[in-house]
């Protein structure tokens, strides 16, 4: 075994271990009492999504830039099928979950040509990006303002230093697709001691073009489309506050009632902690724990964390077949029209 995965192997373990401590707190029977609860319900949660996966489409879309023959070419429903099709690759990728994205390219090359398929994708994993950091503001507000519970003090204070590093992320993206994001990022790679040479000597008078018109069309995403810009990012957040939704039926369908005010509140601190732990393989265990800490923060019992994160990995991994039908079902239409 490698080192890369000697290190992947400790960290599945400690997950493990969390969803082991868990389990013993809860106990089995009541782990089992309150998923036999869920029963019809697991269509409802699973359901839930489809609130989410349009309004990513409609982000994605407004980015695209798309004339009215590339609308024909490029229908809503079909870009709304590879929205889906590419978040299930992004599930199950290991790394960043970041697979998705070249997926999404290839899909669309041949409508938009590569640079503009390029950029239309990049501009909308950008928003996403930066989307998650305007949820976490609202999610941490909410938590300040609204918190009817006895939520511990250092909570508040961490809720505040958050909005800091998040309201410090939003400046410093709008500030990159003013400036430009993929010129800088590879000029800061070049000042990197032994990495910088090595990536001079790769970086061609072609190689630099082409990242200098991709990076053109960030720009002129915010100095000049800055109407799609503030469109595209209130999708991709609405999509993210809808998204709630699904915690808010887990913990209904188990009989613990609480307000889209709370689910928010779960879901900015269950996803904070999650990305902090990204390092873990499929989050197994940081979801959970953060589950339990989000739940208690909001005076559910924490106990169900483990119950809700059963849930919604079932509920991910539907969704995770559909992308994958869905993929395969292209596949199946285009051969079909190649031999007819």
């Amino acid at each position: 075994m490698n080192k890369k995965n000697k290190i992947g192997a400790i960290f599945f373990s400690i997950g493990i271990i969390i969803i082991a401590i868990m389990l013993y707190n809860l106990g089995w029977r009541a782990l089992v009492e309150n998923l036999l609860k869920v029963k019809w319900w697991i269509f409802l949660i699973i359901l839930s999504r489809l609130l989410m996966y349009p309004l990513n489409t409609m982000s994605w879309r407004t980015l695209s830039y798309l004339t009215q023959e590339e609308k024909k070419k490029l229908s809503w429903l079909r870009m709304f099928r590879l929205t889906i099709s590419g978040y299930a690759i992004n599930y199950i990728t290991p790394v960043m979950a970041l697979g998705g994205e070249p997926y999404r390219i290839m899909a669309i090359k041949e409508d938009l040509g590569a640079k503009r398929a390029t950029s239309s994708v990049l501009n909308y994993a950008m928003m996403h990006i930066l989307s998650h950091f305007v949820f976490w503001i609202i999610g941490f507000l909410l938590l300040i303002f609204f918190d009817s519970y006895k939520t511990p003090r250092f909570v508040f204070i961490a809720s505040l230093f958050f909005i800091g590093i998040s309201l410090i992320a939003i400046i410093y993206i709008i500030r990159a697709y003013k400036k430009g994001i993929i010129v800088n990022f590879f000029k800061i790679l070049c000042r990197i001691p032994f990495l910088g040479k090595w990536v001079e000597r790769k970086m061609t008078e072609g190689f630099k073009k082409n990242i200098a018109d991709t990076d053109k069309q960030f720009t002129d995403l915010y100095n000049y489309h800055r109407k799609e810009f503030y469109l595209s990012l209130f999708y991709e957040t609405l999509s993210r506050i809808l998204s709630c939704t699904e915690i808010l039926l887990i913990l209904y369908s188990v009989g613990s009632h609480i307000d889209i005010i709370d689910a928010v509140v779960i879901v900015t601190l269950t996803s904070l902690i999650a990305n902090i732990g990204f390092v873990f393989p499929m989050q197994v265990g940081i979801r959970e724990g953060a589950l339990a800490f989000a739940l208690k923060c909001v005076g559910v019992y924490g106990g169900l964390g483990i119950v809700v994160g059963i849930i919604t990995r079932v509920s991910e991994l539907a969704w995770i077949i559909i992308g994958m039908a869905l993929i395969k079902i292209k596949r199946f239409h285009s051969e079909n029209n190649r031999t007819n």
